[in-house]
């Protein structure tokens, strides 16, 4: 059967959770059968089955029959990083939305979404096409809190989903049932889904950068296909790079420290693959300057790759193309 694996975001949110009740994280990950490195770890993956039964774990140890809003709450805004900033980028909720579809596997390979309109309202649906049984009810309460919530922030108005579609049995009192939700929720149904106005969905976000958008957007396809022909390090290295842009710290220390590594460990097995850190941060520094490139000035670019000034960037351009930035946009096919 397929391995499927889930970013540990949501599996540290629930143990910081549980540890604010008083639960001791190691005696929860034991019962889940998780390593404690796979949670303190920044890019670790844990299974599929491993996530589910830790939320079981994590109801049994706090008796908290809404954990999965609670734990949504939890997650700050930017912890996916690449998803929360395609959430705020987008043009409309929509727009967002397909974009975050289009790159989910980044971060969760064990479910599938899709959007579908049906005429003023559309649907968001969650899939588990890997389990027959279906996913942890517990896992599928949280996914549409968190997301939910992502959206009420991106968009800055308190919006309520029409209605939410449960696969799963009811477990609590009607009157209890969900209230961050703020909408009808109906359970033993045959798809798990979020049923959302269409108004909404098409509504312009506040924060809408359409260029930063797409610039995420073909990063995290970059980062997708490599991550089909890449080990899992290259691939966690260039996610930690980028992340390092944004803070402005591109140190070897806290990129092995995000790795879960030590400086030296983070130089070997690099050695070992035949790139160093100074290439890889020189590559990436080349595949986000060409996808920048025709969208924003030369001085954003060099203050965003964080080059010294702007003579290290054009003689860094030149060796990566043989042309000057105005030559490589005025040849044809570049």
């Amino acid at each position: 059967m397929y391995a499927a694996t889930i970013a540990n975001i949501s599996s540290r949110a629930i143990v910081g959770f549980c540890a604010s009740r008083g639960v001791p994280s190691e005696r929860l990950l034991a019962a889940a059968g998780i390593p404690a490195e796979q949670i303190s770890g920044p890019r670790a993956r844990i299974s599929a089955e491993r996530v589910f039964a830790l939320w079981e774990e994590g109801q049994k140890a706090t008796h908290d029959a809404l954990i999965a809003e609670h734990v949504a709450g939890f997650v700050p805004y930017g912890a996916y990083a690449i998803g929360d900033s395609l959430l705020a980028a987008g043009p409309t909720p929509r727009q967002a939305l397909q974009k975050l579809i289009r790159t989910f596997p980044l971060v969760n390979g064990a479910f599938e979404l899709q959007l579908t309109r049906q005429g003023a309202e559309s649907s968001l649906e969650l899939r588990n096409p890997y389990d027959p049984k279906g996913p942890s009810r517990l896992y599928v309460e949280f996914f549409f809190a968190l997301i939910l919530s992502r959206l009420r922030y991106a968009a800055g108005v308190d919006s309520r989903p029409k209605e939410i579609w449960f696969t799963h049995p009811a477990t609590l009192r009607s009157s209890d049932c969900h209230p961050m939700f703020q909408c009808r929720v109906l359970f033993n149904q045959p798809l798990n889904q979020m049923v959302l106005e269409t108004e909404f969905l098409d509504s312009p976000l506040p924060y809408a950068d359409p260029l930063l958008s797409e610039m995420l957007e073909h990063y995290a396809q970059r980062l997708l296909k490599e991550s089909l022909s890449q080990d899992h390090l290259i691939r966690d290295l260039h996610q930690a790079l980028h992340e390092g842009l944004w803070s402005g710290d591109l140190r070897l220390t806290t990129m092995a420290k995000k790795l879960a590594l030590s400086g030296r460990s983070l130089q070997r097995e690099l050695t070992s693959r035949g790139t160093s850190y100074r290439e890889e941060i020189d590559r990436l520094r080349r595949d986000l300057t060409l996808a920048m490139l025709p969208h924003q000035p030369i001085q954003e670019i060099v203050a965003f790759l964080r080059f010294s000034e702007s003579s290290s960037f054009y003689r860094a351009f030149r060796r990566w193309t043989g042309k000057t930035p105005h030559e490589f946009l005025n040849t044809p096919g570049s």
